[in-house]
């Protein structure tokens, strides 16, 4: 990645990125071996991180490296907070929750119903009309119906507070103290 000085603006941003691969390729440092890496890499790998491994350890055993994996680091991440602006990633595949993905659809919508026959020439012209079309007032409709998307999984996902816990007794031999609703611990 060639270098850059940074900028810093008087403003901080916060940049929005999905989860796509170029989005997320990771720091060297943290990306961690995948089932497809070769042994050799592995060994070079394990030693690197200084985690302990048997001399003849199998590929399988060496795939414990997974259990040991850094924290994640993205290369674009770590540019845009070296640029003063922070990053908020959005889960993957949820495009509905990121209001360009809104916006890419009202021009694609554009373009479709004013295209009548497919020229070079009418593709551009109809992406500018669509560029134009995509007003403050677009926009904003678009991060509404992105909150509205993301107030909605919230709403739903918080449906676990009620129900009971599940408590394990360790220290009883006998099946029906196993699994004890009112217990906490």
């Amino acid at each position: 990645m060639p270098y850059c000085k940074p900028y810093r603006s008087q403003r901080n941003a916060a940049l929005v990125l999905d989860n796509v691969p170029h989005h997320s390729q990771q720091t060297e440092e943290t990306r961690c071996p995948t089932t497809a890496t070769r042994k050799p890499d592995l060994i070079i790998w394990m030693e690197k991180h200084r985690l302990p491994f048997p001399p003849y350890a199998t590929r399988p055993e060496l795939l414990i490296c997974k259990r040991n994996r850094p924290q994640p680091q993205y290369i674009v991440d770590n540019t845009i907070r070296m640029w003063g602006h922070e990053v908020v990633r959005l889960p993957s595949d949820h495009p509905e929750l990121n209001a360009i993905e809104q916006v890419w659809g009202h021009m694609k919508r554009h373009v479709r119903s004013s295209l009548q026959h497919f020229t070079r020439a009418g593709l551009q012209a109809r992406l500018e009309e669509a560029k134009l079309g995509v007003t403050a007032e677009v926009w904003a409709g678009a991060v509404r119906r992105s909150q509205g998307f993301e107030k909605e999984y919230w709403s739903t996902d918080n449906i676990h507070h009620s129900i009971d816990p599940v408590i394990i007794n360790f220290n009883s031999d006998d099946e029906e103290d196993l699994f004890l609703e009112s217990e906490v611990y």
